[in-house]
């Protein structure tokens, strides 16, 4: 149980600031959707960080093309110049592993906070539910967040046509595999969480399109030291203006 200390710390730190909500606006449902709107506030530097390695990503992945496609007939050279394109372009496929471990206790506390509140956190927003803190019988929810997460990994911070053409199958998978697994994740947790979900799903999409504007990437400097193929092939610059 020790390894639920930091969880139940900052569940205690959540906890009152949920309650401070609820006496302002006098609904513990749209306590629980400002809660969950200052959560996803704070962790937006995360999800820039995380629009950054989209970039570079995608950055590596065009040099990488270009590169197969020269050396595709000699295997040490391709290896070679994989290595130095992994250091030019600084890319680490595991560098989105921090940001994942940061979000995770997070979720976790706010999931503690909502399971443990008492059955008198009711709302005018759910009339069919008769509590925050059990499970949605209707199953209105489980389905509604699923369906907004399948729409949501529809909706990448790096916009399609910049990624290249993607398979007809591809484009199905979020519906195939995140549809469910959410549907079966909420199925019987307290309505309060898949609220939750719903509001983060829904900031997330609306995010995600505000990051892959042109505004965005210009103000927190989205390709702002990431390496592209100019030229001739393996010819490398660095983009310092923000500018692709």
């Amino acid at each position: 149980m020790s390894n639920w200390g930091p969880i139940l710390f900052l569940a205690d730190l959540l906890r009152p600031v949920l309650s401070g909500i609820e006496n302002l606006v006098h609904d513990w449902g749209l306590a629980v959707i400002l809660l969950t709107l200052i959560v996803r506030v704070c962790l937006f530097p995360l999800t820039v960080r995380q629009a950054r390695f989209g970039y570079r990503n995608r950055a590596f992945s065009k040099a990488y093309r270009e590169v197969k496609q020269k050396h595709k007939d000699d295997p040490d050279k391709l290896k070679e110049a994989a290595m130095q394109l992994t250091s030019e372009h600084k890319f680490n496929p595991f560098s989105m592993l921090g940001t994942m471990v940061v979000q995770m206790p997070i979720f976790a506390a706010v999931y503690a906070v909502f399971y443990h509140f008492g059955s008198d956190i009711t709302t005018v927003l759910l009339p069919w539910s008769h509590a925050l803190n059990q499970a949605d019988a209707s199953h209105i929810l489980p389905f509604l967040v699923g369906g907004l997460s399948a729409v949501g990994a529809l909706v990448p911070i790096v916009a399609p046509d910049e990624m290249g053409q993607v398979g007809q199958m591809s484009k199905f998978l979020p519906i195939l595999m995140v549809f469910p697994m959410m549907v079966f994740f909420l199925w019987k947790a307290p309505v309060a969480i898949g609220l939750y979900m719903a509001t983060s799903s829904l900031w997330g999409i609306v995010e995600r399109k505000f990051l892959r504007t042109d505004y965005a990437v210009h103000k927190f400097r989205l390709h702002t030291g990431l390496a592209k193929p100019v030229g001739g092939m393996g010819e490398l610059r660095r983009v310092e203006t923000g500018e692709v």
